[in-house]
């Protein structure tokens, strides 16, 4: 029942982040439970230079500790340029830590690193941001001004949870550590979850949650640090995941979405030369004014800039 959305622009687009809230507001009919954006090329960073996004729990006392405890970790392998907070409540805080003079290996170290702390959870790491909380679009879009943001791509997702937890940490879109700014956004169900999962994990892939969307950012970026194009990737994914799905990938210059072979999920694009969308209903594509094509059982498609 989810809805999912994805846009791709040709040139950087300052009104990316509008446009995307418009096109998921169209489906909040879909889903109550949360609501999340993946964005691209949002902000302006140097090559070795990265955003790492944490949620961290606890009181007043407990927060301020952990984050001192967080910089202190970062400050002893990169330099620290900025810790930003970007939404607090009673009980959370969500900061941005800038770091720069790393590159991505260690970035993932990083981010694994402090995942495993306890109180923290890291809702996004790399170039590209993750916004990302319970409740309708319109609750996240104003807590975290995603409309107020430019970039070239994104995708988003709105929520009706079906098995695991509603709670921010839970909500899509999911990141992979493992390859860089990939993320995804899936509507349906991953039957033979546990034993891709456990495939994947003796590879080396780390799971944060036992939300079966993880396990398909997993999935690709395996195949993708294989040397697989990312149409192959989803040509794999189509023939190894089982279960109802469509979903939507993310790489820092593609976007991609896959059916399942049954067709049990929709899927829909519309492209020109300067755009191509995804959405799960022709509701979300009508405000760019493009001719949509449902895609069939099976299909998959890639778009790059």
């Amino acid at each position: 029942m989810c809805g999912i959305v994805g846009v791709l622009f040709k040139k950087r687009r300052d009104d990316l982040g509008s446009i995307v809230v418009e096109m998921m507001k169209n489906l909040q009919h879909r889903g109550k439970d949360g609501a999340g954006v993946a964005i691209y090329n949002s902000r302006s960073l140097d090559e070795d230079e990265f955003i790492i996004r944490l949620e961290i729990l606890g009181d007043t006392f407990e927060r301020i500790e952990t984050t001192e405890k967080v910089e202190e970790i970062l400050e002893r392998f990169a330099k620290l340029k900025s810790t930003e907070t970007v939404r607090e409540g009673e009980d959370y805080v969500i900061k941005d830590f800038n770091v720069k003079g790393i590159d991505f290996p260690l970035l993932k170290k990083l981010a694994l690193r402090l995942q495993s702390m306890e109180r923290v959870s890291v809702l996004s790491a790399g170039k590209f941001e993750i916004f990302k909380d319970v409740g309708y679009i319109t609750h996240v879009d104003e807590a975290y001004g995603i409309s107020k943001r430019g970039g070239t791509h994104a995708i988003g997702h709105i929520r009706f949870s079906t098995e695991s937890g509603v709670d921010r940490y839970h909500a899509h879109p999911f990141q992979s550590f493992l390859y860089p700014d990939i993320a995804v956004v899936h509507n349906g169900q991953i039957t033979n979850y546990w034993k891709t999962r456990a495939r994947l994990e003796a590879k080396g892939h780390y799971f944060t949650t036992d939300n079966d969307t993880e396990c398909i950012v997993h999935y690709v970026a395996d195949k993708l640090l294989e040397g697989y194009s990312l149409e192959e990737a989803l040509e794999s994914a189509v023939n190894g995941l089982d279960g109802p799905f469509a979903f939507i990938i993310s790489t820092p210059n593609e976007i991609g979405v896959a059916k399942d072979k049954l067709g049990l999920r929709p899927a829909l694009v519309a492209e020109d030369s300067e755009v191509f969308a995804i959405s799960s209903e022709e509701v979300a594509l009508e405000p760019l004014g493009l001719k949509t094509e449902y895609l069939a059982p099976g299909e998959w498609r890639v778009f790059r800039r």
